[in-house]
């Protein structure tokens, strides 16, 4: 591996010998990575350190990477490695597991941390998912095929599903459909689902979760009530009968948020009650956060609003505990749809309609949009006529 040297005066680096051509700021987080070789940052610990006094986005950190490891790459230089869930780090020395770590050949191993893996999922542990996948050379296991695809989900990695082709479109279609479920678009959204429900275009598991539990956002948001409650009776029954304890909790949460956008405030506060209860015996980080900030509306709404303030932002805290960036962007949209709905042009409305849209930038869905709408009915096209 080239040694790289540095001219500070001169603000140019070299590896082995070969002069890098660098932007500044790509040379002062080259610098920085390198004088804390084999040690993790987050992004917003390098924006801190790289970019002080100044107010880029996070997307800033990671376009900044991506044309360092070009550079670094095509002069045979260390890679910068990505910590899911955690930030970049400078690598030079080697992983302490390699391919041939006996733990790789031991089913049981690879069954345990398949196991936890689903522990973490289930109980709404984002952060702690992202970790373990990042610790998966050193602790000797792989990730199976769902969690490969799962953690860069979790990340709200959106350019990943677009762009990453290793992975077939079958196997990525699921997870750009909850994409779209949560970006901003001018047509109505369900029609593209049902399309592709009806094409079979999803693996099992994502269809039978888009046809009884996903697509009843869109049909509230879209003012079909009476299509999003029949949904949710459905999901009910099946969970039921396929014993689907997982679904309990987002089904009720869900149906929340149907009542909400309905505006019957009886029948909201009655649902509401049922959500909290099944909560306090499952009190799971991603519903829970959802869960607050619906109530937070619903409170907002019936005139509590220092109490329905209070309770969104504890929604919000728990939300970024939770590490989970699709969830984070879904509970802010049905927030800012129940509002919108039934206060529009109101001051926290607006409010909330702003942080969404400074997300939405932030993970880059606002820029990938546009690619991911093409790539879903690119895929759903070819797949019509091949019938």
């Amino acid at each position: 591996m080239a040694v790289i040297s540095f001219d500070d005066e001169r603000m140019e680096a070299a590896c082995g010998g070969r002069d890098m051509k660098l932007l500044a700021k790509e040379y002062a987080l080259l610098r920085f990575l390198h004088d804390n070789v084999n040690r993790v940052f987050s992004r917003d610990q390098l924006l801190d350190r790289v970019w002080p006094g100044e107010y880029p986005v996070d997307r800033t950190v990671d376009d900044h990477v991506y044309r360092l490891r070009k550079k670094l790459k095509a002069a045979g230089g260390p890679s910068i490695e990505t910590i899911r869930g955690i930030g970049y780090s400078l690598a030079l020395s080697p992983s302490p597991v390699g391919a041939d770590a006996l733990s790789l050949r031991d089913p049981a191993v690879q069954e345990a941390m398949n196991g936890i893996f689903a522990r973490y999922h289930r109980l709404g542990q984002g952060r702690a998912l992202l970790a373990l996948a990042a610790q998966r050379e050193s602790l000797g296991f792989e990730l199976d095929a769902f969690y490969a695809l799962y953690v860069h989900f979790v990340e709200g990695d959106l350019r990943w599903f677009v762009t990453h082709e290793a992975a077939p479109i079958r196997e990525r279609i699921y997870w750009l459909l909850l994409f779209y479920l949560v970006v901003d678009t001018p047509e109505p959204k369900s029609a593209v689902c049902e399309r592709a429900l009806r094409l079979r275009a999803l693996p099992p598991e994502g269809h039978r979760e888009m046809e009884i539990l996903n697509i009843a956002d869109l049909y509230a948001e879209e003012g079909r009530i009476g299509e999003a409650l029949s949904t949710l009776d459905t999901a009910r029954r099946v969970s039921r009968e396929q014993a689907l304890d997982g679904f309990v909790v987002p089904i009720e949460i869900s149906a929340l948020y149907v009542r909400l956008m309905q505006g019957d405030p009886a029948l909201a506060e009655r649902q509401s009650a049922e959500a909290a209860r099944l909560l306090e015996r499952e009190p799971y980080l991603r519903e829970l956060a959802g869960y607050r900030l619906l109530e937070g509306a619903r409170l907002l709404l019936a005139g509590s609003a220092a109490a329905g303030e209070a309770l969104i932002r504890e929604g919000l805290d728990t939300l970024a505990r939770s590490g989970f960036v699709p969830h984070r962007l879904l509970a802010l949209r049905r927030l800012v749809g129940v509002l919108d709905r039934h206060a529009p042009g109101g001051d926290a409305g607006r409010r909330y309609a702003k942080q969404l849209q400074a997300e939405y930038a932030k993970f880059g869905l606002d820029e990938w949009q546009d690619r991911l709408g093409e790539r879903i009915l690119d895929y759903l096209d070819r797949l019509e006529e091949s019938l």
